[in-house]
């Protein structure tokens, strides 16, 4: 009877407090997501690609967001597989932003009209060319300098990339490390050899 008594009690208290990790990782990702609907505004006037891509992007990390917030409420631990996917795409949407901004990889996708503007935008405005190899009398588009939008939407998807990793349990979290740091290695060299420039 006394230990029914104490695992009644026990029911009746509240859940730990949430990690202040998960709620970095939840604004982190709703803070993201919000920039790419900014983002997506302000490329209305060009590419119906690009203004897709980023409402799709910004629908992933409101769902994230959420899903992570509503479980810190409920008192629910995320699961390391979700977290994993989170992470992964974190990461991914900071290498294309390198990618899109250090090369001319993307030229044919995100190219720039004549007249507009370059300051913040997170990616190109219009087809210019069908890839770095200019066809005809085209020349390849230069990269677009990063911007004020893109490096906030960028500083707030490492917060989360930051924030996830250690959210993850101790063995999945040192190998996670040791990936990242993997990443950022062959970035740093890729800068060196001017393949990101």
């Amino acid at each position: 009877m006394p230990a029914l008594a104490a695992t009644d009690a026990s029911a009746g208290l509240p859940a730990a407090a949430p990690s202040p990790w998960r709620w970095a990782a939840a604004l982190g990702a709703l803070g993201a997501g919000a920039l790419h609907v900014a983002a997506a505004v302000e490329h209305l006037s060009t590419d119906d690609l690009v203004v897709g891509f980023f409402l799709l992007t910004a629908l992933a990390q409101f769902g994230a967001g959420v899903w992570l917030l509503l479980g810190s409420w409920l008192g629910i631990r995320p699961g390391a597989g979700p977290l994993v996917v989170v992470l992964a795409g974190s990461v991914l949407l900071v290498c294309l932003y390198l990618v899109a901004h250090t090369t001319d990889l993307l030229a044919g996708l995100t190219a720039h009209e004549a007249d507009h503007g370059a300051a913040g935008h997170h990616a190109g405005a219009a087809v210019e060319a069908a890839g770095p190899v200019a066809l005809g009398d085209r020349t390849p588009a230069d990269p677009e300098p990063p911007g004020l939008l893109g490096t906030a939407t960028v500083a707030l998807e490492l917060l989360s990339v930051l924030a996830v990793t250690a959210l993850l349990p101790r063995d999945r979290r040192a190998r996670t490390l040791d990936a990242l740091l993997v990443l950022g290695a062959v970035v740093w060299v890729a800068w060196l050899t001017g393949v990101l420039g």
